[in-house]
C-alpha cells in the first residue's frame, strides 16, 4: 500500500484550513472579530512574539513558539507549541507537540503525541502513540487512550486509561481506573486505587507502588451475556448503516455511482480531503459558535456537528459499496443488485472492524476516505452548474 507523503497531508489540511477559516473571515465583520484566525500552509507565531488574544489556526505546519495570551485551537499535519499559552490548548494532527508552559487544559488528539509541558489543569489525548514526558506535570486529572502510551509526568489528580500498551512512571496523586490491553508501572508511585480490567496482570518494577487497592477486571467477567450484548450491538450498528445505504441508492442513485467512482479512481485526493473534514469541522463548529454567540447565529455551530456524524456515516456507506463491487467483480459475478454489493461490503468492513487496532484503522480510512469522495463530487458538481449557465 503506497504512503500518504509529509507534502500531500500538509497540502490537504492546508486546504480544508483554507476553506474554512476563509469563509469565516468573508463571514465575519472586522469590528466584531474576537479571535486571531490564521491559516496557510505554515502559520507561525516567532519566538519573542506575544498574541494578546486566542489563536484560531489551520494549516500543513504550525508553530507556536511565542506567547499567548488566551488559548490555542489549531488543526494540520504538524503542529509545535513550545511557547507560554495562558490558557487552553485544543489541537489535532498527524505529529503534535508541545513543551510550553499551558496556564490552562491540554485537550490533543493525533497519531504522533508528544507533552512534555507543565500543565496547570487537565490534560485529555488521544493518539496511536502518546509520550508524556518527565519534563512535563499535570495539575489536576489525566484521560489518556491510545494504541501506545507513555506517562512519566507527575499527575496531581487521577488517571483515566484506555489503551493498548500503557507505561506509568511518574507519581499519581489519586486512583488509576480505566481499561488496558498491558499495563506496566515502572517506578510509579500511585496515591490511590489500582482498578484496571485487562486480560494481563500488571507488571510492577522498580520500586513501584500502589498505596490503595488492587483490583483486576478481566474482560470475560461479563461471560455469554457479554459476548451476546457485543453481537448484538455489531447487529444493530451493520442493520443502521445499511438501512442509510439503501437510502441513499434508491434516493440518490447517480450520486452514489460518482461517489464510487471518484473514490476508486483517486483514493488518495478522496483520502486526504476526507481527513481535512475529519479534524477541521469540529474546530470550525466551534469558531462558528463562539462568534455566533457575539454577534447572532450560534445554532450554526450546533448544526455542523450532525452533518459531520453525517457525512462520515455516508462516507463508510460509499466505502463499503465500493468493496462490494470490488468483491463481487474479483468472484467474477456480473449480474447482482447493487444493494447486495452494499450489504456484502458494509458486512466485510464491520467484521474487519472487529479486528484490535487494525479494524480501528481501517473503519477510520472507511469513514475518511469515502466522505472526502463525497466531497469531491459535490464541489465539482457545484462549479459545473455556473458554467452550465
Amino acid at each position: 500500500m503506497a504512503v500518504m507523503t509529509p507534502r500531500h497531508r500538509r497540502w490537504f489540511a492546508a486546504l480544508g484550513g483554507s476553506i474554512v477559516i476563509g469563509a469565516l473571515f468573508a463571514w465575519l465583520p472586522l469590528e466584531v472579530s474576537a479571535a486571531d484566525l490564521r491559516q496557510g500552509p505554515s502559520v507561525t507565531v516567532g519566538t519573542g512574539q506575544t498574541v494578546n488574544d486566542d489563536i484560531y489556526a489551520a494549516g500543513g505546519t504550525i508553530s507556536i513558539d511565542g506567547n499567548v495570551n488566551g488559548s490555542v485551537i489549531a488543526a494540520g499535519g504538524t503542529i509545535t507549541v513550545s511557547g507560554t499559552v495562558s490558557r487552553d490548548v485544543m489541537i489535532a494532527g498527524g505529529t503534535i507537540n508541545v513543551s510550553g508552559k499551558v496556564g490552562g487544559s491540554i485537550r490533543a488528539a493525533g497519531g504522533n503525541l508528544t507533552l512534555n509541558a507543565p500543565v496547570e489543569q487537565d490534560v485529555v489525548v488521544t493518539g496511536g502513540t502518546v509520550n508524556i514526558g518527565s519534563g512535563g506535570t499535570i495539575g489536576r486529572d489525566l484521560v489518556i487512550a491510545g494504541g501506545m502510551a507513555t506517562v512519566s509526568a507527575p499527575v496531581a489528580r487521577r488517571v483515566t486509561m484506555a489503551a493498548g500498551d500503557l507505561t506509568l512512571r511518574g507519581r499519581v496523586g489519586g486512583d488509576v481506573r480505566g481499561r488496558v490491553d498491558r499495563l506496566r508501572l515502572d517506578g510509579a508511585q500511585i496515591g490511590g486505587n489500582l482498578d484496571y480490567t485487562s486480560d494481563n496482570s500488571v507488571v510492577v518494577a522498580n520500586g513501584a507502588s500502589v498505596a490503595g487497592t488492587t483490583t483486576r477486571n478481566t474482560p470475560t467477567d461479563r461471560g455469554t451475556r457479554g459476548v451476546a450484548d457485543g453481537f448484538l450491538g455489531w447487529l444493530r450498528g451493520l442493520i443502521g448503516i445499511f438501512v442509510l445505504g439503501v437510502l441513499l441508492l434508491l434516493l440518490l442513485p447517480r450520486f452514489s455511482t460518482r461517489s464510487i467512482d471518484t473514490l476508486r479512481a483517486e483514493p488518495w485526493a478522496s483520502l486526504g480531503i476526507g481527513a481535512a473534514i475529519l479534524v477541521a469541522t469540529p474546530i470550525v463548529a466551534l469558531i462558528v459558535f463562539i462568534v455566533g454567540l457575539l454577534i447572532g447565529g450560534w445554532w450554526l455551530g450546533l448544526l455542523l456537528i450532525p452533518l459531520w456524524i453525517l457525512a462520515l456515516a455516508v462516507g463508510y456507506v460509499v466505502s463499503g459499496f465500493l468493496l462490494g463491487r470490488l468483491i463481487f467483480a474479483r468472484l467474477g459475478w456480473g449480474r447482482y443488485h447493487d444493494v447486495l454489493a452494499l450489504l456484502a461490503g458494509l458486512f466485510v468492513l464491520t467484521v474487519v472492524g472487529l479486528v484490535p487496532l487494525l479494524g480501528w484503522l481501517v473503519s477510520l480510512a472507511a469513514f475518511v476516505a469515502g466522505a472526502g469522495a463525497v466531497a469531491l463530487v459535490i464541489s465539482r458538481r457545484a462549479q459545473m452548474r455556473p458554467a452550465a449557465a
